[in-house]
């Protein structure tokens, strides 16, 4: 084996593949080192997101499933509706263009998109910037905006930038939404009171409350309805609960002849195709704003695919190469017709998967309906109140606030709490894309002064041509608590790992139907369950970090002669601390576990390194990966392919809780079994004697440290 990875404590991982003939898969993804070799590779690439689409286009076609996407279709629709209408209001722009753009983007994105589930339209994330640049250059400034944009993420998909992109931090793209749901409330809280004031004015003003008497109580009175409504009705997924409130208050609203504000006519017809006309400056002027504006429909896109696999459990995983050819060819086809910028969003994505749609001919009835609604409905949308369209916004805007997620950086990750604080104070005062760059800048200089300190890359060839798998550079914290022993080569003498004696720390506790067979050192609070096999009699040594529990029926074992290397030294095997293994679940090294780490029953890891805070599902097989920190492997999957660690989503904060509560569980049980033992050797007098006992050879061995 001869490819050298590094992993960096920060879950990503680079990779410097070379010529290994064990591995089909490494050797497939060699690196062209001449042009001459790019372009096939190039092909290559091309060929395959062909070859996905021409596999969708088929299942989508190609099987009896109609009905369910009619229906599903109609059902977002009904979502999207109200949801486009407040959007285009909020922007500045026509209420009608909301709804072109989705019907618009929704069909020509569903047809050549990546994701089978992903419908796309306008989105309140890319509202603000929509919205600026409406007020400084008018309403066909949308429109170039959605033209540049989509160029920009039709370039990704040429640089094939899909898998890239995913790796924005979290925590910026977290503040840039709480900004954007704080820039939404500050707008749309007038319009649900029906003043002229801000929100700014209101707060100053709050020891003199004169501007009450200013307030349309009607108008308030729709909003919170709207508002309640989907409060209210948000655990009936399917049921359009935005489309009810609405109705109703329109209906009563008309029907009592109420003096409110209203969305006011709109054409029934659709505007004919042409592009967008703006002076040569405001070209160059809506380019600078729009390469950020594409560069975040992208990440909203790509992010919204990958909760939707997880919503599937990975039925049919999103292509992300496809899937910004999709959306940048809608934000083109959006612009010939007036619209404003749009992407993938989860809401509608998770509708219509809740709602039954099978293919992506749901996407496309869903803009047919938009379509027909301009074409039939266009004066019943005129009638909408403001302020109920207001109150909708209200809502969303309350939900894009990601507190919690800014209290768990502080407690965690102060450093992406800054970026994330950061990303948030642009957003919300107009300084965007200075809030962005600083906030990337931050994340940037984090990773390459602190975390490269704490596991840097080490390329070096004479190490692969040793065999080494990974190469991960620890802390010192980390070194003091493994007491580090130097590794002899012992070829091919097997009696020699035989005999060598595993090392247990007095707090673990290993079962006596457990066999620990060699140079197996098992750290505090490890809890060896009974019928596990940790055998470093063929691959050595292991080493297994405090609070990891290996359960029932689990079997460790390696190959000859391979490593990950961990601060300076080889080992066959390295789990990380607060790992949980489940039932008869195999670790094949050579093999690097990260902390916090969750390994289903029946799971295979084999040849490969896992970043913290991962879970691998039941049964799911990774063979010779590299998979980055808090990645969800589904129940079954195979993850043999960087293209299948690529499609991995985040892991959900419950699957890491449940990983918590595991280990927590498991640390009772070390200290219960230990204290049986005791009292059955006669021993609570002792507790410095409190020893593992581990199966060797046939017999039995005690060690204490």
């Amino acid at each position: 084996m001869e490819d050298n990875i590094s992993l960096q404590r920060n879950g990503r991982i680079d990779r410097a593949p070379v010529k290994r003939e064990s591995s089909k898969v490494l050797r497939a993804r060699r690196p062209a080192s001449t042009e001459a070799a790019f372009w096939p590779r190039y092909k290559e690439r091309v060929k395959d997101l062909a070859g996905h689409w021409v596999s969708e286009m088929k299942h989508s076609f190609g099987q009896p499933q109609l009905a369910a996407d009619l229906s599903a279709g109609v059902t977002v629709a009904a979502v999207a509706i109200p949801l486009n209408l407040a959007l285009a209001i909020a922007a500045g722009l026509p209420p009608v263009v909301g709804v072109i753009s989705g019907a618009v983007g929704g069909i020509i994105a569903g047809i050549l998109g990546g994701s089978r589930w992903q419908v796309t339209g306008p989105a309140a994330a890319l509202n603000i910037m929509v919205a600026s640049m409406v007020a400084q250059h008018g309403p066909a400034a949308a429109a170039a905006a959605a033209v540049m944009s989509g160029l920009i993420q039709i370039a990704l998909c040429m640089f094939f930038a899909g898998r890239v992109i995913q790796y924005v931090p979290e925590a910026v793209l977290a503040g840039f939404t709480t900004g954007v749901g704080l820039k939404l409330l500050d707008g749309q809280l007038p319009l649900l009171l029906d003043i002229e004031q801000e929100v700014s004015q209101l707060i100053q003003s709050l020891h003199q409350p004169i501007w009450l008497h200013e307030v349309s109580w009607l108008s308030v009175l729709c909003g919170l309805f709207v508002a309640i409504s989907l409060l209210s009705l948000r655990q009936y997924h399917r049921f359009p609960a935005a489309l009810f409130g609405l109705t109703i208050v329109t209906a009563i609203s008309s029907y009592l002849n109420w003096d409110l504000t209203r969305v006011g006519s709109i054409p029934s017809a659709i505007p004919d195709a042409s592009f967008p006309s703006l002076a040569p400056e405001v070209w160059v002027s809506v380019l600078a704003m729009a390469a950020p504006l594409g560069l975040l429909a992208a990440a909203e896109s790509l992010l919204a695919a990958r909760a939707l696999d997880r919503l599937t459990n990975n039925e049919k995983p999103h292509h992300s190469d496809l899937e910004l050819f999709g959306q940048g060819v809608a934000n083109v086809g959006v612009s010939f017709f007036g619209g404003m910028p749009v992407t993938g969003v989860i809401v509608r994505g998770t509708a219509n998967v809740q709602s039954g749609g099978r293919t992506r001919l749901a996407a496309v009835f869903h803009g047919i309906v938009l379509i027909c609604a301009v074409l039939f409905a266009g004066e019943i949308l005129g009638k909408v109140p403001i302020a109920a369209l207001a109150g909708l916004l209200c809502v969303v805007g309350f939900r894009l606030i990601e507190i919690h997620t800014l209290f768990e950086l502080l407690r965690e990750h102060k450093v992406h709490a800054l970026a994330f604080l950061l990303a948030a104070s642009g957003t919300v005062t107009d300084y965007l894309v200075l809030g962005l760059l600083s906030a990337l800048l931050v994340c940037g200089l984090e990773y390459v002064f602190l975390r490269r300190k704490r596991s840097k890359a080490v390329h070096n060839k004479e190490l692969r041509a040793a065999g080494i798998r990974a190469i991960v550079e620890a802390s010192a914290e980390t070194a003091l608590r493994q007491r580090p022993h130097e590794v002899q080569s012992r070829g091919t003498h097997w009696i020699r790992h035989i005999d060598e004696q595993p090392e247990i720390a007095s707090t673990a506790f290993v079962h006596p139907n457990a066999s620990v067979i060699g140079r197996v050192i098992l750290d505090h609070r490890v809890h060896v369950a009974s019928e596990a096999a940790l055998r470093a009699d063929e691959g050595t040594p292991f080493y297994i970090g405090p609070d990891t529990n290996i359960q029932d029926g689990v079997v460790l074992h390696a190959l000859k002669e391979k490593w990950v290397s961990v601060g300076e030294e080889k080992w066959a095997i390295y789990v990380g601390k607060q790992v949980s293994m489940a039932h008869q679940c195999l670790i094949h090294g050579p093999c690097y576990i990260g902390d916090r780490t969750f390994i289903g029953f029946k799971a295979i890891v084999h040849d490969s390194v896992v970043g913290a805070g991962c879970y691998i599902g039941l049964g799911a097989i990774v063979v010779g990966v590299e998979i980055p920190e808090s990645r969800y492997v589904p129940h079954g999957m195979i993850v043999d392919s960087p293209e299948k660690v690529s499609q991995l989503a985040v892991v959900d904060p419950a699957q890491t809780h449940f990983n918590d509560d595991v280990v927590e569980v498991n640390q009772g049980l070390v200290e219960a079994y230990r204290l049986q033992i005791q009292g059955e050797a006669g021993e609570k007098a002792r507790p410095s004697a409190r020893a593992g006992r581990v199966a060797v050879g046939g017999r039995r061995r005690e060690f204490i440290f």
